[in-house]
Order: C-alpha cells, then structure tokens, then sequence
C-alpha cells in the first residue's frame, strides 16, 4: 500500500475560527512530492493577496514524505506563503523538531488562512484546531513564549513569532525549538498579521511505509555512511561558523563593510577556534541527526546556539563587529525578538554606511557606526519595534533605500528585495548567477563556493551547473531533508520508493526539480518580478572591491547578462525570463 504520507492535511480560517480536514490530493503529491513543491502548487491555487499581508494570503506549514523518518536530517519542515520582502514565492525551512512535530499531529500539511480578530494561539491535533487567547503573550518574546506554551502542552512542538513577526518586518521569522528558524523572506511577518502569536502541533499519529523493512534498511546505511563522511567531522567540530575563516582566507568572499572590502581584520575572532576555547560551544544537533552541526555557546551564565556562519558574516564582518560576546548577545537579539539575522545584518551594515556618509540625522550619524556592538544590539530592537530609524529599517533595503534617498539605492545589498547571503560575488562569481536566477536570493537555494575553491567549475558550464544544482535542491526540500545531507542525490531516489511506493529514478527527481523551478517563476513573475530584478546590486559591476585577494575587481556586466540569458534558455524560458509554452506543457503545469 502506499506510504510516506497520512493523506490528510488541515485548513484553518482564523476569521471564523473554523477548520476542515481534508484528503490530500495524490496526484499533487506525485507531481511535487511535498514540501515546497506541494506548498507552491497550493499557493498558485488559493492565493488571494493583494498584498502578502493581506488575509488571503496564506501560511502554510508542510512536510515532505521522508519527515519524521529514521532518515538522518529529514525532521525538517517548511512553511510556505508570499513573502512580505520581496512580493513573491516564499519557502522557509526549519530543523529541530518541527517536522517531525507537524507529522505527529496526524497531517501532511497545515492550511492557515484568513486574520483573528484579536491575538490567538492555535493547538492542532488529529481531531483538529483549537483557538485560544494570545493577548497574554502578545508583546513577549519566542523564547518566553515558547517556554509558556511548553509548560501547557508539554508533548507540543510550537512555532512562534516575537515582537518583530507583531510588528510587521518584512523579514521577521518564525522560531521553533528556541533556536531553529523559518528564517528567510518575511513567514513571521504574515504570521503576525493574521493576530496569529503561536502554532503548537502535538499527537502521536505514525506514518506507515509502503516497503517498511527496505526503508529501514536504506536508512540504516543512510546514517553509516553520514557518519563516515569526512565532512560530517569538520561539521560536528567547528559548524558552519568554520566558514569564516574559509571564506576569509580561502575564498575571498567573507562580505566585510557592507560589502566594500574583501578582507575583515578582526576576522580571527569571530572564528569557531575562539568560540570552543572561550564559549565552550558544544555539539548539538536536531532531532534524529548523526551531523550536529550546531553549536551551544556559554556566557554570563546562559546558554545560546549559535551563530552559525551566516550570523557572523553579517552581523559580524559585514557590520565590522570582531568582539564575539557583542556577536552572540545580537544573535540571541535576533532568535527571541523574532528576526532574519541575515536580513537584520543586512539592513544594519546597510544603515551603518548611509550614517557613515551623513545621510541620516546628526543624531543617528554620530551614534551608528561600523563595529559598534552597542549600536548593533540598539537598532535590532528598534527594527523589531518599529521605533526611530527601525521603523524605516523593517522595510528591508530596498524599501528603505527609497526612504533614505540619496541614491542610497546603490549600496542596498539586495536582490529583488531579498538581502544577499553572505558569499560575495566578487569573490566567488558562480554565486552571483545562483543567486539571481534563484527564486528569491538565498545561499539555501544554490552553494557554489565548495567547488569553485576547490577549482571543480568550469565557467562556460555554469548555467547548466546551476540549473541542475537548484533542481537537485528542489527535490530536497520536498522530500524534506537538510542542505547538509551529503550523499549523492541518486540515494534519494530508492528512498522516496520505498516510503511511498511512488516508481523513482534519479531522472525523474531532476523532473520535479525542474516543474518545480518554473513554476516557481511564473507565480513570481506573476506577482510582480521582471528581468530587470534578475541582476546584481550596482556597486558589484561598478565599485572595485577595496581589499584582500578581491582588490580592485568588479563583475563584468556583458558577461553576466550572456550567461543569465543562456540560464534562461536551458530552463525553456524566453529572453525577458518568461516560461514559454511549450516548457509549461512539457513540465505539466501549464493550468497554473
């Protein structure tokens, strides 16, 4: 019989305090798997928004049919909804117990619509939602929220936002497990315009598998073979925060100043060596994971995770800040305020320069400077309650480029709306194409930087070795598994088989991956994005980099827009970056 799903999902109207249960749709799932693939076919079919926070947009949180298994890394979950950043598609994946915690509660996917009339809570079991009060935890941060919501629902996996997802930044998160994020693109600020405090999944609903003993079997070879890994070491000792000192010396890429320097002095100490010795980090992994990639800092008496390397590349190095505590306390900022650290970096490192050429007040000139850890933790808690310069801030670069004036427009770090990951461009080019032909401009989605230093890429091939990297991704953030899954992807295929009986081959993942991609394109285009977004912020193809082993390069423009123009012919797309017909017929989704 087939397995991997429940075959039923939940969708909830906040304004009626209603909800149905419904059969999920089989042929869906054959065609998209679940995850984000599921969850963008959703949204082509249901959304409603005029703007992403309006109520008809919808929030939805998925699984994949691989969640909740034995398999290393799969208890990951993502939630799904236009994203208040950029106007367009939004998936945002999270690890810990999430998905796991989804698939307990008895569905594949969890519906959110509409907007209470004054702050709830929702309690979702295989019997169905439960609307509670939040005007008690209105105003507090994830971490207390958290803490009081496990007090009531011991055996719950809750999903929360603070203070930033209430007040509407546009990339305000959505926490679970303390320190795991729905992180990118803004899913905490549409929870929060839906008067929607907390989620909490809680059940203990099995999922059966259609070829149980040979899913067992694969999985068990699954985790050997990670724990073999020579990579799985290096992740266990230093984390993604070995990437620092990789990027830095290694690579050329670490972003530093606002992306004007190619080198960050203070670099050293922001590094995984000093946060073992001085911090005694820790291991700590997710749910069921043999990696335990991230990390447990201790300071003053408390415990934090993190940062992991993209919180050190942008709060630290980008904003000059070298002193590790000051980088930790505007990490724990982040997590309980309910922030994008990413975006949050972005915005400062952003602000911090428009201050640095006396575009604000001269209050705000004087006081917001470059490696100023008292001037970063100031203006996270501004951005998260909207005050002063925060309030221009939660509007992400792009929008608050326009509001500073000044053709500040031209150091905001942005794509199509989305603050940059932290690997420059100018130190490792391949990024520049994965980003830009990407869905919405996050590292998740493409990491270039491993084979280009490794010198594995060759430059006339690299809109093909995108295309098959962001189908490849594609796939795995259906299923769901983590980006640190680090087995071929041909392993996934018998996998997938064996949960759900659905007849896999490795050519038929990079099928979906591909449906996937283009119709992620035509709802963004279809929302607002046009060619002219597929590009790099001007400073990349104008501003010679100031420092390092980037000193004094620029990306050449003409062959940027050759090789984006070839990307977009291999994806069947048309010169402005349009599906053609054809291509939509072919990937069958031409009826959205």
């Amino acid at each position: 019989m087939p397995g991997g799903y429940h075959n039923r999902f939940i969708d909830i109207d906040l304004a009626r305090e209603t909800f149905d249960i419904g059969e999920a749709d089989r042929e869906l799932q054959d065609r998209f798997l679940g995850g984000k693939g599921l969850g963008l076919a959703l949204l082509c079919t249901i959304d409603r928004s005029e703007d992403p926070l309006d109520p008809g947009n919808p929030l939805i949180f998925l699984t994949g049919p691989l969640t909740g298994s034995t398999i290393t890394t799969s208890n990951r979950s993502c939630v799904v909804t236009r994203s208040p950043l950029t106007g367009g598609f939004l998936d945002s994946h999270a690890g810990g117990h999430s998905g796991t915690g989804i698939k307990l509660s008895g569905y594949d996917y969890a519906v959110i619509r509409g907007k209470a009339s004054s702050p709830v809570y929702l309690k979702i079991s295989r019997d169905g939602a439960q609307f509670s009060g939040a005007s008690s935890l209105w105003g507090k941060g994830c971490f207390e929220t958290e803490s009081t919501l496990k007090q009531k629902n011991p055996k719950g996996t809750v999903m929360s936002v603070g203070p930033a997802g209430e007040n509407l930044v546009r990339y305000a998160c959505i926490n679970t497990e303390l320190y795991r994020q729905y992180g990118r693109g803004g899913a905490g600020a549409v929870m929060g315009s839906k008067n929607l405090k907390a989620v909490v999944f809680e059940g203990d609903e099995k999922v059966r598998y259609h070829d149980a003993a040979r899913f067992r079997g694969l999985s068990k070879q699954v985790t050997k073979d990670i724990v073999a890994h020579p990579v799985r070491e290096l992740r266990v000792e230093y984390g993604t925060t070995m990437w620092v000192r990789k990027g830095h010396e290694e690579g050329g890429f670490l972003p530093t100043s606002n992306w004007r320097k190619g080198r960050f002095d203070g670099y050293e100490n922001i590094t995984s060596e000093v946060y073992t010795k001085d911090f005694q980090w820790q291991a700590k992994g997710c749910h069921n994971c043999v990696i335990q990639c991230s990390k447990l800092a201790r300071y003053d008496g408390k415990e934090i995770e993190g940062p992991e390397y993209e919180t050190a590349a942008y709060l630290g190095s980008n904003c000059e800040l070298d002193d590790p505590k000051d980088l930790l306390i505007a990490n724990e900022l982040c997590d309980d305020l309910g922030l994008d650290s990413i975006s949050t970096g972005g915005n400062i490192s952003f602000i911090m320069e428009a201050a640095e050429r006396g575009l604000l007040s001269p209050e705000e000139n004087e006081w917001i400077k470059f490696g100023s850890g008292e001037a970063i933790h100031r203006l996270i808690k501004m951005i998260a309650a909207r005050e002063g310069i925060g309030n221009t801030m939660a509007e992400g670069t792009r929008k608050a480029s326009k509001q500073v004036g000044n053709n500040s427009e031209y150091f905001a770090m942005q794509i199509a709306g989305m603050e940059l990951s932290g690997v420059n461009p100018m130190g490792c080019y391949s990024h520049a194409l994965a980003l830009t032909t990407s869905d919405f401009a996050s590292h998740t989605r493409v990491w270039t930087a491993t084979d280009e230093m490794a010198g594995n890429l060759d430059f006339d091939m690299l809109p093909r070795y995108i295309a098959k990297q962001q189908d490849e991704k594609n796939v795995k953030n259906c299923v769901i598994v983590c980006d640190f899954f680090m087995l071929p992807h041909d392993r996934l295929a018998p996998m997938i088989e064996a949960a759900t009986g659905l007849p896999t081959t490795t050519e038929g993942m990079f099928d979906i991956g591909e449906r996937i991609h283009s119709l992620a394109r035509l709802y963004n285009l279809r929302t607002g994005r046009t060619h002219k977004d597929d590009t790099l912020p001007e400073r990349m193809f104008t501003e010679p980099i100031l420092s390092n082993m980037m000193k004094g390069r620029v990306i050449d423009r003409d062959f940027f827009e050759g090789q984006l123009q070839e990307y977009y012919k291999l994806r069947g797309w048309d010169e402005e970056g349009k599906p053609m017909k054809e291509t939509l017929e072919r990937l069958n989704v031409e009826k959205f």
